[in-house]
């Protein structure tokens, strides 16, 4: 069902970084108007991770404070909306919802880019979407080791825009992937642009994600810090000093100062 007005959402401020206050279909709502209207598609998710990054770095906590959606993607910073008393809504991992997406794409005919990783992991993304959407358009795909400046990017861009995609799955580390989608938004075609990480690596099963009771309960960060032990100060440094800076902030009630 088409929409009648562009989705509007509570917003919040944790940290120094906003994010909105929204459910599952709040997202694919979002999509389904950018992808109707050209506009209004630059979706992007925080975890723990991404907090760190955004306090640290002005120029990543610009793009998500005027990015289209911001959710809540992760316990962690769950917890800390709720040690702030702040609204949460619903955590909302990619890899929970993106597979309705492509159920949707597959409906709506509304063609799907790769960009990220190397080629191999993209040519075994695409024939995993053949296997489990046939129905779903695929556009095509690109590794990620590109000039993201100049000329070998601009080729890249005239690829996806040539291509007639209506969603970019923009899939490299964070925060390359939210800086190139925020850098190149006047140029990309696509309306849909999701940073998605690894997940065409979780999607073609090279990597595992954590057994459903294990996300459900708040440790998937524990399952992939086992998984990938060289992830460590992410986790083992970072979570603590997420909480912390969410204490001295919206507890002890310590201003939050730019940075500049």
């Amino acid at each position: 069902m088409s929409l009648t007005e562009k989705p509007q959402y509570e917003e919040e401020w944790l940290n120094g970084v906003r994010y909105h206050v929204v459910r599952r279909q709040d997202i694919f709502d979002s999509i389904r108007w950018a992808a109707e209207n050209d506009e209004g598609g630059n979706i992007m998710n925080v975890n723990i991770h991404a907090m760190n990054l955004a306090y640290e770095d002005p120029s990543f906590r610009n793009i998500l404070n005027h990015a289209d959606m911001v959710f809540v993607d992760g316990a962690g910073v769950k917890l800390g909306c709720k040690m702030a008393r702040l609204s949460v809504g619903q955590r909302l991992t990619p890899a929970d919802w993106l597979e309705e997406m492509f159920e949707m794409c597959s409906r709506e005919q509304w063609p799907i880019f790769l960009l990220g990783d190397i080629d191999e992991m993209g040519e075994r993304f695409e024939k995993a979407m053949a296997e489990r959407y046939p129905d779903c358009p695929f556009a095509g795909r690109h590794h990620g080791f590109f000039d993201r400046e100049g000329e070998e990017n601009d080729k890249v861009i005239e690829m996806i825009n040539n291509s007639g995609a209506k969603v970019i799955l923009v899939g490299m580390s964070m925060p390359i992937q939210e800086k190139w989608i925020w850098d190149n938004r006047d140029k990309l075609k696509p309306p849909v642009r999701l940073a998605t990480g690894a997940f065409h690596r979780i999607f073609t099963g090279d990597i595992d994600r954590a057994p459903k009771w294990v996300t459900d309960n708040g440790f998937e960060w524990l399952y992939r810090l086992m998984m990938q032990p060289h992830t460590w100060k992410r986790y083992i440094l970072g979570n603590p000093l997420f909480m912390l800076r969410v204490a001295w902030h919206h507890i002890l009630g310590f201003r939050f100062k730019e940075r500049t």
